[in-house]
């Protein structure tokens, strides 16, 4: 059955909330303050939370290891993240942080859960040709390390994210989404807060990041599980890849980011990857 168009556009939305925050969390934020970004969303969410007569202790105390553990895996998630994105080429960082799919089936194809279908195999070389592609210059290319590095961090990141997923698939209910969305970001915020100490912000990038929060990663969260009451998993994630396409532009944009050819190839290769995986297992799962 098709889709509706409203789910549509609300999973667009959201890949164009999330697609700018990455592009702007490139330019402000660090690894040590990307808690302030949680914390922004947590509030959004939970205010939304309430209004929507959901009830955020009671949801808590009801599962504190779960959201304890949710909280610790998106705070380093977050920080990888806006690493990656302080260090790396903007395009590619994004696309490898969508590649939790890929790592997924990989680790399943690892303990012999999946066959090493010819789709499987393809995903990899793709994944493994984009990365080569940003990272393959000449040694004295002073830029070829730092590639490395941002390369690595999103991997590390797209693998804390493959870890939510399977922890969410196992433990969450479907009821009060809202409430574990905003749980999940501000028990993020509070295990990344410490980091503060060894880089405080000014009030004023404080206040941004905050706002980056509040105003794009928390409605993402909301928009993202609104939608997924009616799109299917495969539809949602490939929309999703637009969230690359969009961090990409604003990135161009805003921020200055120079889009290379082999920066461009990189994440179109990547984007493959993951619409590959999506099309051949359909049917998984698809958290926040």
């Amino acid at each position: 059955m098709t889709a509706p168009l409203a789910p549509l556009t609300l999973m667009v939305a959201v890949t164009c909330l999330w697609g700018t925050s990455s592009a702007l969390l490139a330019a402000v934020a660090a690894p040590t303050t990307a808690g302030l970004v949680a914390l922004g969303g947590a509030v959004t969410l939970l205010i939304l939370a309430r209004l929507c007569g959901e009830r955020p202790w009671e949801t808590l105390t009801a599962q504190p290891a779960l959201y304890a553990r949710l909280g610790a895996l998106e705070a380093a998630n977050l920080a990888l993240y806006v690493a990656a994105l302080r260090i790396g080429p903007l395009p590619v960082v994004v696309a490898l942080h969508l590649t939790a799919p890929v790592l997924i089936i990989t680790v399943a194809l690892l303990r012999g859960r999946r066959p090493p279908t010819v789709p499987v195999l393809l995903e990899l070389i793709l994944v493994a040709i984009a990365i080569w592609l940003v990272t393959g210059r000449p040694a004295t290319d002073a830029g070829a390390s730092s590639a490395v590095l941002g390369c690595l961090l999103a991997l590390a990141s797209a693998g804390c994210v493959a870890a939510l997923v399977s922890l969410i698939a196992r433990k969450a209910t479907a009821n009060n989404t809202i409430t574990s969305a905003g749980l999940q970001l501000l028990l993020a915020g509070t295990a990344g807060s410490p980091l503060l100490v060894l880089e405080p912000p000014s009030a004023v990038v404080a206040a941004e990041l905050a706002g980056l929060g509040a105003l794009l990663l928390g409605p993402g969260f909301a928009l993202y599980w609104q939608a997924l009451r009616w799109l299917d998993a495969a539809t949602a994630s490939i929309i999703g890849l637009n969230e690359a396409v969009v961090a990409a532009l604003v990135g161009a944009l805003c921020t200055g980011t120079r889009l290379t050819a082999a920066t461009v190839g990189a994440g179109v290769l990547i984007l493959l990857a993951v619409g590959l995986e999506q099309r051949s297992a359909p049917r998984r799962h698809v958290p926040p």
